[in-house]
Protein backbone atom coordinates (compact mmCIF):
# COMPACT_ATOMS: atom_id res chain seq x y z
CA UNK A 1 0.00 0.00 0.00
CA UNK A 2 2.51 2.46 1.02
CA UNK A 3 4.57 1.66 -1.95
CA UNK A 4 1.71 2.08 -4.17
CA UNK A 5 1.08 5.82 -2.59
CA UNK A 6 4.92 6.37 -3.03
CA UNK A 7 4.45 5.40 -6.38
CA UNK A 8 1.35 7.62 -7.16
CA UNK A 9 3.06 10.85 -5.92
CA UNK A 10 6.23 10.07 -8.38
CA UNK A 11 3.80 10.03 -11.30
CA UNK A 12 2.17 13.39 -9.55
CA UNK A 13 5.86 15.22 -9.63
CA UNK A 14 6.75 13.61 -12.96
CA UNK A 15 3.30 15.37 -14.47
CA UNK A 16 4.06 18.60 -12.37
CA UNK A 17 7.64 18.48 -13.85
CA UNK A 18 5.92 17.49 -17.70
CA UNK A 19 3.58 20.35 -17.57
CA UNK A 20 6.55 22.62 -16.20
CA UNK A 21 8.45 21.40 -19.66
CA UNK A 22 5.54 21.63 -21.97
CA UNK A 23 5.13 25.37 -21.15
CA UNK A 24 9.19 25.94 -21.06
CA UNK A 25 8.69 24.66 -24.97
CA UNK A 26 5.64 26.72 -25.71
CA UNK A 27 7.56 29.67 -24.55
CA UNK A 28 10.64 28.54 -26.63
CA UNK A 29 8.30 28.11 -29.63
CA UNK A 30 6.99 31.52 -29.44
CA UNK A 31 10.97 32.60 -28.88
CA UNK A 32 11.83 30.78 -32.07
CA UNK A 33 8.77 31.88 -33.86
CA UNK A 34 10.43 36.22 -33.28
CA UNK A 35 13.81 34.74 -33.97
CA UNK A 36 12.01 33.52 -37.69
CA UNK A 37 10.65 36.80 -38.07
CA UNK A 38 14.10 38.81 -37.58
CA UNK A 39 15.57 36.75 -39.91
CA UNK A 40 12.94 37.35 -42.66
CA UNK A 41 13.20 41.27 -42.05
CA UNK A 42 17.09 40.95 -42.00
CA UNK A 43 18.37 38.05 -44.11
CA UNK A 44 18.17 37.12 -48.13
CA UNK A 45 15.07 34.89 -48.70
CA UNK A 46 17.57 31.96 -49.32
CA UNK A 47 18.90 32.63 -46.28
CA UNK A 48 15.32 33.00 -44.27
CA UNK A 49 14.31 30.01 -45.92
CA UNK A 50 17.55 27.90 -44.56
CA UNK A 51 16.99 28.91 -41.17
CA UNK A 52 14.05 27.62 -41.53
CA UNK A 53 14.92 24.71 -42.71
CA UNK A 54 17.72 23.82 -40.56
CA UNK A 55 15.41 24.78 -37.19
CA UNK A 56 12.66 22.13 -38.24
CA UNK A 57 15.31 19.25 -38.90
CA UNK A 58 17.41 19.77 -35.81
CA UNK A 59 13.52 19.02 -34.23
CA UNK A 60 13.54 15.85 -36.71
CA UNK A 61 16.82 14.83 -35.95
CA UNK A 62 16.83 14.99 -32.48
CA UNK A 63 12.87 13.12 -32.06
CA UNK A 64 14.37 10.37 -34.80
CA UNK A 65 18.36 9.99 -32.46
CA UNK A 66 15.80 9.69 -29.64
CA UNK A 67 13.60 6.68 -31.17
CA UNK A 68 16.06 4.52 -32.39
CA UNK A 69 17.86 4.95 -29.42
CA UNK A 70 15.04 3.60 -27.76
CA UNK A 71 13.76 1.06 -30.25
CA UNK A 72 17.45 -0.38 -29.54
CA UNK A 73 17.66 -0.60 -26.21
CA UNK A 74 14.26 -2.53 -26.13
CA UNK A 75 15.46 -4.83 -28.57
CA UNK A 76 18.91 -5.04 -26.96
CA UNK A 77 16.84 -5.96 -23.59
CA UNK A 78 14.61 -8.13 -25.53
CA UNK A 79 17.81 -10.29 -26.59
CA UNK A 80 19.61 -10.56 -23.13
CA UNK A 81 16.74 -12.13 -21.79
CA UNK A 82 17.18 -14.66 -24.07
CA UNK A 83 21.24 -14.52 -24.37
CA UNK A 84 21.52 -17.94 -22.70
CA UNK A 85 18.82 -19.71 -25.04
CA UNK A 86 20.81 -19.71 -28.89
CA UNK A 87 18.03 -21.82 -30.19
CA UNK A 88 14.89 -19.59 -29.28
CA UNK A 89 13.64 -18.51 -32.86
CA UNK A 90 12.99 -14.99 -31.97
CA UNK A 91 16.84 -14.51 -31.08
CA UNK A 92 17.84 -14.38 -35.22
CA UNK A 93 14.97 -12.03 -35.73
CA UNK A 94 15.63 -9.85 -32.88
CA UNK A 95 19.46 -9.58 -34.01
CA UNK A 96 18.68 -8.90 -37.44
CA UNK A 97 16.52 -6.19 -36.05
CA UNK A 98 19.48 -5.07 -34.10
CA UNK A 99 21.99 -4.80 -36.65
CA UNK A 100 19.21 -2.76 -38.79
CA UNK A 101 18.75 -0.10 -36.16
CA UNK A 102 22.34 -0.10 -35.67
CA UNK A 103 22.35 0.83 -39.45
CA UNK A 104 19.72 3.32 -38.93
CA UNK A 105 20.85 4.99 -35.53
CA UNK A 106 24.67 5.36 -37.91
CA UNK A 107 23.14 7.08 -40.75
CA UNK A 108 20.83 9.11 -38.55
CA UNK A 109 23.96 10.55 -36.56
CA UNK A 110 25.33 11.26 -40.12
CA UNK A 111 22.50 13.01 -40.52
CA UNK A 112 22.96 14.91 -37.55
CA UNK A 113 26.97 15.77 -38.37
CA UNK A 114 25.64 17.09 -41.21
CA UNK A 115 22.57 19.38 -39.77
CA UNK A 116 24.94 20.87 -37.50
CA UNK A 117 27.97 21.89 -40.31
CA UNK A 118 24.83 23.40 -41.94
CA UNK A 119 23.83 25.05 -38.67
CA UNK A 120 27.68 26.58 -38.19
CA UNK A 121 26.73 28.13 -41.53
CA UNK A 122 23.78 29.36 -40.72
CA UNK A 123 24.82 30.41 -37.37
CA UNK A 124 27.73 32.50 -39.08
CA UNK A 125 25.05 34.08 -41.77
CA UNK A 126 22.78 35.14 -38.37
CA UNK A 127 25.86 36.66 -36.65
CA UNK A 128 26.27 39.31 -39.15
CA UNK A 129 22.72 39.90 -39.92
CA UNK A 130 20.77 40.11 -36.17
CA UNK A 131 21.96 42.34 -33.43
CA UNK A 132 23.87 40.83 -30.18
CA UNK A 133 20.70 40.75 -28.43
CA UNK A 134 18.83 38.74 -31.20
CA UNK A 135 21.78 36.15 -32.34
CA UNK A 136 22.14 35.73 -28.03
CA UNK A 137 17.82 35.00 -28.84
CA UNK A 138 18.55 32.43 -31.84
CA UNK A 139 21.17 30.70 -30.19
CA UNK A 140 19.53 30.09 -27.10
CA UNK A 141 16.20 28.36 -28.65
CA UNK A 142 18.24 26.75 -30.94
CA UNK A 143 20.19 25.17 -28.63
CA UNK A 144 16.84 24.92 -26.34
CA UNK A 145 14.75 22.90 -28.90
CA UNK A 146 17.02 20.04 -28.62
CA UNK A 147 17.00 19.91 -25.01
CA UNK A 148 13.15 20.60 -24.58
CA UNK A 149 12.68 17.77 -26.82
CA UNK A 150 15.33 15.26 -25.40
CA UNK A 151 13.82 16.22 -21.68
CA UNK A 152 10.10 15.75 -22.78
CA UNK A 153 10.36 12.33 -23.95
CA UNK A 154 12.46 11.06 -20.64
CA UNK A 155 9.58 12.65 -18.55
CA UNK A 156 7.00 10.61 -20.63
CA UNK A 157 8.96 7.34 -20.78
CA UNK A 158 9.74 7.73 -16.75
CA UNK A 159 5.64 8.57 -16.41
CA UNK A 160 4.85 5.46 -18.83
CA UNK A 161 7.44 3.30 -16.17
CA UNK A 162 5.57 4.46 -13.40
CA UNK A 163 2.28 3.94 -15.05
CA UNK A 164 3.57 0.27 -15.42
CA UNK A 165 4.98 -0.50 -12.33
CA UNK A 166 1.58 0.67 -10.56
CA UNK A 167 -0.12 -1.57 -12.61
CA UNK A 168 1.64 -4.08 -11.79
CA UNK A 169 2.10 -3.55 -8.05
CA UNK A 170 -1.44 -3.24 -8.08
CA UNK A 171 -1.91 -6.72 -9.80
CA UNK A 172 0.66 -7.79 -7.18
CA UNK A 173 -1.27 -6.87 -4.15
CA UNK A 174 -4.70 -8.34 -5.83
CA UNK A 175 -3.27 -11.32 -6.01
CA UNK A 176 -1.35 -11.89 -2.77
CA UNK A 177 -4.81 -10.51 -0.74
CA UNK A 178 -6.93 -13.94 -2.60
Amino acid sequence: EELVQRLGKKLLVLSNEQTSIAEESNANDLLGADVALKVAQKCRPSDASKFRSYVDDVGYITMLLLSLSGRLARTDNALHTLAADDSHPDKKILEAKRDRLLEQLDEAKQLKDDIDRRGAIISKVLERSLTIEEYADYDYFINMKAKLIVDSREIADKIKLGEEQLVALKDTLVQSEC
